[in-house]
C-alpha cells in the first residue's frame, strides 16, 4: 500500500510526515534558515593541502572548513586555488562538512561561479521535505497533500524535475481535514520519543542511542508463554522484526544499528527473523545493508545518516502539542 504525505510549507519552517500502513513512519521538520548544508554547491577556497590525508581543506563560508578527498592519482588543487564544491556529508562534532567535486545539479555550476570569489554559495542546499520526497520511488507515493493551495504548483514543479511520476499526486487539502489529524501526528512523535516501544502481542523493543552506534534490545516482557518459550521468543522477535525498521526511519537514527533479538535455538527460526527483517526494510529506503544473525541473536544493520535525529528535529522546532500554531 503507498504512503500518503503531508507537508506543511510557510515563511518559518517546512514540515513533512509521511503515513504509512495507518501508522506514521518519518518526520522531517525544518526552520527556515537552519536546515542541513548537504547538497549544496559552493565555490570554495583551498585553504591547504594534506598529503598525509589526500585531502584538502577548502573555506567555503561555514564555521569551519569542509575536508576534499583528493584522487589518487593527477595533480589536485594548489593553496589558493578556487573550487566548485559539493557538501556530501554535514560536519559532526569538532569536524567540518565533507565536500565532493563530482557536483551533481541540473544547472550548469561553472557557468553560475563565473564572476564569483570564493567563498561563495552557487546552489543552495535541498530542503528536508525535497531530501525526503527524493529518497522515496514514486510507486511508494498515493498522495502529497499540502495545506495550502498556493504551494501546489511548486511542489508539483519540483517533481517534475527531480522525481518524475510523482508530479500529478500533489493535491491541496486543508490541515483541518487532514486524516490522520494533527492531534494523531502529535501523539505519534511522542511515542516515538520514548526509548521503548510496545510490540503487539506483548514484548517491546529498548531504543538506545550511544556514542558509536544504536543497541536495540528485544525482550519478552509482557508476552504469555501459553505456547512455549520458543513460540513465545519467535513471535516477539517477529513483531520486532517488522516494526524496527519503522522505528528508524521515524526516528531517523543513522549508522551502526546492533539489534539483539531473544535467543533461538532452532537456525530455521531464526532466519525466518532476518527474512521478516529484511522484507521490512523496504519502508526505510535508507537501511543500506542487513547482517545475518549469530548465535547470541545479534543483528547488525547499517542506515545512512541523513539530518538531524527526530529529537533533534522536534526539540528546535520548539516541541510539544499545538507547537503547529
Amino acid at each position: 500500500m503507498a504512503d500518503d504525505i503531508f507537508l506543511s510549507i510557510n515563511d518559518e519552517r517546512s514540515e513533512l510526515y509521511r503515513w504509512s500502513g495507518g501508522r506514521l513512519a518519518q518526520v522531517a521538520i525544518e526552520r527556515k534558515g537552519e536546515g542541513s548544508p548537504v547538497g549544496g554547491v559552493h565555490l570554495g577556497r583551498v585553504l591547504r593541502v594534506e598529503p598525509s590525508l589526500n585531502a584538502a581543506f577548502v573555506e567555503i563560508g561555514l564555521e569551519r572548513p569542509g575536508l576534499l578527498p583528493l584522487k589518487k592519482q593527477g595533480t589536485g588543487p594548489s593553496e589558493g586555488d578556487a573550487v566548485i564544491v559539493q557538501v556530501r556529508r554535514g560536519g559532526r562534532e569538532e569536524k567540518g562538512v565533507r565536500l565532493t567535486a563530482s557536483v551533481r545539479a541540473l544547472v550548469d555550476v561553472v557557468a553560475l561561479a563565473r564572476g564569483k570569489q570564493p567563498p561563495a554559495l552557487l546552489l543552495p542546499p535541498p530542503a528536508l521535505w525535497q531530501v525526503a520526497l527524493e529518497a522515496l520511488a514514486p510507486e511508494q507515493v498515493a498522495r502529497i497533500v499540502c495545506d495550502r493551495r498556493v504551494d501546489v504548483a511548486p511542489v508539483s514543479d519540483w517533481c517534475r524535475r527531480h522525481r518524475p511520476g510523482m508530479e500529478g499526486k500533489v493535491v491541496f487539502q486543508a490541515e483541518r481535514d487532514w486524516v490522520p489529524s494533527r492531534r494523531d501526528i502529535d501523539e505519534a512523535v511522542a511515542e516515538a520519543l520514548e526509548e521503548t516501544v510496545p510490540l503487539p502481542g506483548g514484548g517491546q523493543l529498548l531504543i538506545e542511542p550511544v556514542r558509536t552506534l544504536t543497541a536495540i534490545d528485544v525482550n519478552s516482557a509482557a508476552a504469555t508463554a501459553e505456547k512455549g518459550i520458543e513460540r513465545t521468543a519467535l513471535s516477539v522477535n517477529l513483531a520486532a522484526a517488522r516494526e524496527i525498521p519503522r522505528q528508524l526511519a521515524l526516528r531517523n537514527i543513522g549508522g551502526i544499528v546492533v539489534v539483539d533479538f531473544i535467543d533461538l535455538e532452532n537456525r530455521n527460526k531464526r532466519d525466518q527473523v532476518i527474512a521478516a527483517l529484511r522484507e521490512a526494510v523496504a519502508i526505510d529506503p535508507a537501511i543500506e545493508w542487513v547482517g545475518n544473525m549469530s548465535r547470541l541473536g545479534l543483528v547488525e544493520l547499517l542506515r545512512r545518516r541523513s539530518g538531524p535525529s527526530l529529537a533533534e528535529m522536534w526539540r528546535a522546532a520548539g516541541s510539544g502539542s499545538g507547537h503547529h500554531g
